[in-house]
């Protein structure tokens, strides 16, 4: 009964973390998200981008996230997409933390190892697709092992389940449910060629039923209205232009990271320092996604959230040499409640409160960030059916969202050559670096409204130039138009 007490004030501080760290403003995928997905629901999934005037093709590759995303907008608005983020964060972390739980059966390091793992997740935990495909992806690599250790056929379904959603619901990473078994096909073959070796494996005899599953899933990828795409989109993103322009595909420095260098450090320590042998399994599982973290921004999530499953291992195994202190201080905790509370309560619940202010009063669409004015003027007072607007990559996504075509959006892969033989993004990043004039690309597009960030380097040639008047300015966007 003390433990449940304990248990249930945790989950309640671990709700109440993923409550308050949730970003309330949105990025600007969520508003390409709801706009496509509201088109799904109205008219179902085709292979044109509609929200461009460059009519160029379109795999949706998060179509079913777009449609949920848009159906909730559609009944609860801002508000309902804001609690939405919120729920799949709360469900988030009490699935980390139960499944911590269960498998190394100690409250304290399950639930800071939680914490941690949410904590160093917060700007990824917003109304994108990849909220959910945080959750799938560790929910996979636990099934994997209830797999190997009971030898069921009912988790080779709840695999399938999860890999057919998540082609779905985020293609772009979808060969990560693939990459997932690696580590345990690794294990197995190390732990039969060294087998004097004394390490720690898991059961070899069922590597078959594993093998099988992993054949299954990976023609799973073919269960979407997108062909071969969940097959490809991860590769063709990261070798084009998107991988040297957009941050989240960047090459990681991790001794300017900070999450990536506090990560090493960890790791590096548990790994040299442990006296007990490495689960094999977990080695390459960490060694992998590490790698991956190094080769792009966004994966070092995967390394935070699916790596905590292996650090709590690596974490319980490192103070087996301590067990009888430990013991003493965790059964001095469980015996009273009230020390307990007094010692970590209250810090926490002061963190989540501040965390909480800092983000309570910020709105859903940030005006320093997005044209929402500026939006306003155009849908007022432009032809939507004739103009050819030059934006910013992050000003796209709103503006699709109010009903006025673009340019081009943060959707990287729709502008770039790797998927639509275009060169939309390397003619924006050329403008935008200051690298080429602006001239000849302006007249490529034929632009006749121009709408900029109004500190920013182009605007400096643009108020100059004799072709462009200003029709609308605020304190932080201006709008061009052509003269005639």
């Amino acid at each position: 009964m003390k433990n449940k007490k304990i248990y249930i004030l945790f989950s309640i501080l671990i709700t109440l973390f993923c409550f308050a760290i949730v970003q309330k403003t949105f990025q600007n995928d969520t508003y390409s998200a709801i706009r496509i997905g509201d088109y799904i629901l109205h008219n179902g999934i085709d292979f044109v981008e509609h929200f461009n005037f460059n009519n160029l093709n379109y795999h949706n590759a998060r179509w079913l996230f777009n449609v949920l995303i848009a159906f909730v907008y559609n009944n609860f608005e801002f508000l309902g997409v804001y609690i939405f983020t919120i729920i799949s964060s709360i469900i988030l972390g009490l699935t980390i933390f139960n499944t911590l739980l269960k498998r190394n059966k100690n409250l304290f390091i399950s639930f800071f190892v939680t914490l941690i793992a949410i904590g160093a997740s917060y700007s990824s935990l917003t109304a994108r697709a990849q909220i959910i495909s945080y959750i799938l992806l560790f929910l996979e690599v636990i099934f994997i092992e209830k797999l190997i250790d009971s030898n069921k056929k009912i988790y080779i379904l709840i695999l399938l389940i999860i890999s057919v959603l998540i082609a779905n619901i985020h293609t772009t990473i979808w060969p990560m449910v693939l990459i997932l078994f690696l580590p345990y096909f690794a294990e197995y073959i190390i732990s039969k060629k060294f087998k004097k070796l004394k390490i720690l494996y898991s059961k070899t005899e069922n590597i078959k039923i594993l093998f099988v599953t992993f054949i299954i899933i990976g023609l799973s990828g073919l269960l979407t209205p997108l062909g071969l795409l969940p097959y490809t989109y991860m590769f063709k993103t990261m070798s084009g232009i998107s991988a040297t322009y957009i941050t989240e595909l960047q090459k990681v420095n991790i001794f300017f990271d900070s999450k990536m260098f506090i990560l090493t450090i960890i790791y590096l320590y548990l790994f040299v320092y442990l006296k007990k042998k490495i689960k094999i399994s977990d080695l390459f599982l960490i060694s992998g996604l590490y790698a991956m973290s190094v080769m792009a921004n966004r994966n070092i999530i995967f390394l935070v959230i699916i790596g905590s499953i292996s650090l709590s291992r690596l974490i319980m195994d490192s103070l087996e040499e301590y067990k009888d202190k430990f013991e003493i201080i965790t059964n001095k905790l469980y015996k009273d409640k009230l020390i307990m509370g007094i010692l970590m309560s209250p810090v926490i619940i002061l963190i989540i409160v501040f965390i909480y202010i800092n983000i309570y009063n910020k709105p859903y669409v940030d005006e320093t960030i997005y044209p929402i004015n500026a939006a306003d003027y155009i849908v007022e007072n432009v032809d939507l059916e004739n103009i050819r607007l030059y934006n910013d990559f992050n000003d796209g996504a709103y503006l699709e969202f109010r009903g006025i075509k673009v340019f081009l959006d943060s959707r990287s892969e729709v502008y770039c050559k790797e998927f639509n033989n275009t060169s939309i993004l390397e003619d924006y990043a050329s403008i935008n670096n200051m690298s080429k004039d602006y001239k000849p690309i302006f007249e490529k597009y034929n632009f006749n409204y121009v709408l900029l960030y109004l500190t920013g380097p182009l605007n400096s040639y643009i108020s100059e130039d004799k072709d462009y008047e200003i029709v609308y300015y605020d304190d932080n966007f201006v709008l061009y138009k052509k003269v005639e």
